[in-house]
């Protein structure tokens, strides 16, 4: 099992050869060591280009060896626990943090690594306490607060998650995940702060899909339709099978009667994903607007065909008398 991306917060300490750009990395490591079998760093250098290649599992054994021969480096734990990590092993991962815990109870790479390995095992508590660790012995550290934020956010401590992001940005005030994460808790409340956030978070990176999305989705729940229309459309331009945006174009085309534009962007939904039962049920809706009861009943009972217990289509069905 690999590690997902969205929880790398914390880079391990991964230093390649930059001296040969050129050539097999692995044959010239390998031929260091058939030289020089018992030097720990080139199985370090070693592990670190298995790790680059996805080859895990020789990575993991290329820094034991690193360790064998040096077992009082912390960075060969911590970057053994990111290998042991991304392959699933989290028993394993957390042994050797402790490990390197023990050798420098002030490693802030150590703590960052656990807080990391403890909020993909959903250990929260675990997490906070080590991520609080980092943020003891480094104060300003930006990334430790987002990572804080993220966890309290998880948690559903707001609270807390928006102080800690807040306090990403005195620090770094160009830092893209917090605007965006600050935005989000303020839209899902359909607060108008969240406009300023996400906004400021797109201008930083234009491309940002989730972010343009979530500022698109507060526009129409704030029923700024002309403001919706304008971050969908480039969201489209961005990605033209985004089915969320297809679907929320289409009814806002309901709310304004334009019912074969909003079947049309249905229709686009439902070809980026088949199975998308919002998009079924709204299509039903706009042919019951437009008195096509036959229509109707036919998406109404395909989106219950995906989700039997769909509440708009069983209502929709009672409209129309089934």
């Amino acid at each position: 099992m690999m590690l997902p991306c969205f929880l790398c917060f914390f880079a391990c300490n991964q230093k390649a050869n930059d001296k040969v750009e050129d050539g097999d990395m692995l044959a010239l490591v390998d031929a260091k060591l058939k030289k020089n079998p018992k030097n720990p760093e080139l199985h370090y250098e070693r592990a670190v280009v298995l790790q680059k290649r996805d080859r895990i599992t020789d990575a993991i054994a290329s820094i034991k060896n690193a360790i064998k021969y040096d077992d009082d480096n912390v960075g060969y734990y911590i970057f053994a626990a990111d290998l042991y990590l991304r392959n699933g092993d989290l028993k394993a991962s957390y042994a050797d943090l402790q490990k390197a815990l023990e050798l420098d109870p002030k490693s802030i790479e150590a703590y960052s690594k656990l807080g990391e390995i403890s909020f993909f095992n959903r250990d929260y508590d675990r997490a906070i306490e080590s991520i609080d660790k980092v943020i003891e012995m480094d104060p300003v550290n930006a990334k430790a607060h987002f990572m804080l934020g993220f966890l309290y956010k998880e948690t559903g401590d707001s609270t807390n998650a928006v102080r800690n992001f807040r306090k990403v940005l005195e620090i770094d005030p160009e830092y893209a995940d917090a605007y965006e994460e600050l935005g989000l808790l303020y839209a899902a409340h359909k607060n108008v702060l969240g406009v300023e956030y996400l906004t400021t978070a797109v201008n930083l990176r234009p491309n940002n899909v989730i972010a343009r999305y979530g500022l698109a989705l507060l526009y129409q729940d704030l029923d700024d339709y002309a403001k919706a229309v304008e971050e969908y459309n480039k969201i489209l331009v961005i990605d033209s099978a985004h089915a969320n945006s297809l679907n929320n174009l289409g009814y806002i085309d309901l709310l304004n009667g334009e019912y074969d534009n909003a079947i049309g962007f249905f229709d686009r939904a439902l070809e980026a994903n088949p199975l998308f039962v919002e998009a079924i049920d709204n299509k039903g809706y706009a042919y019951e607007l437009k008195q096509d009861f036959a229509k109707a009943k036919e998406y109404y009972q395909r989106a219950l065909n995906v989700d039997p217990g769909y509440k708009n289509s069983l209502e929709g069905l009672e409209r129309i008398g089934k």
